[in-house]
């Protein structure tokens, strides 16, 4: 009794593992990357200059 799964071709396996979209191609996932990171640098500042302005205020 032969097994199943080696009679299925590898790229089917992969096709099914992806699903439909394609994989993005070399820069791509780098830029992503660095645009998360670039937003929440952004992000973590402005929160810091906010709570320094209410620190400011209250005292």
């Amino acid at each position: 009794m032969r097994n199943k799964v080696s009679d299925v071709p590898a790229t089917a396996i992969t096709k099914s593992l992806r699903g439909s979209r394609p994989l993005p191609k070399r820069g791509q996932i780098k830029s992503k990357i660095a645009a998360y990171a670039f937003h929440s640098i952004v992000s973590v500042l402005s929160r810091g200059s906010s709570d320094r302005q209410h620190s400011c205020r209250k005292s």
